[in-house]
């Protein structure tokens, strides 16, 4: 059961990419996304990529709506 609760090892590895990213809101995503970690999110200084990550991470589908770009809200829903 234990094992269940474990990332699959290529996910730890592909979050490994993410420290190379220079961008602090690109490299908090990505690290959000690719270790399930939603408080990751929390450190992101733009606001739509913030909704945008807690909704990925969260499985919430609502927290789309909070999006101010149109683009960027279209792009979180159609992940739903």
């Amino acid at each position: 059961m234990l094992i269940l609760l474990l990332p699959p090892p290529w996910a730890l590895a592909d979050a490994n990419r993410c420290y190379a990213i220079q961008d602090r809101d690109q490299r908090h995503y990505c690290l959000a996304t690719a270790k399930s970690q939603k408080n990751r999110c929390y450190s992101i200084e733009d606001r739509d990529k913030r909704h945008l990550c807690l909704a990925e991470t969260g499985n919430q589908k609502n927290r789309c709506y909070s999006i101010k770009d149109k683009d960027q809200r279209v792009l979180c829903l159609s992940r739903f």
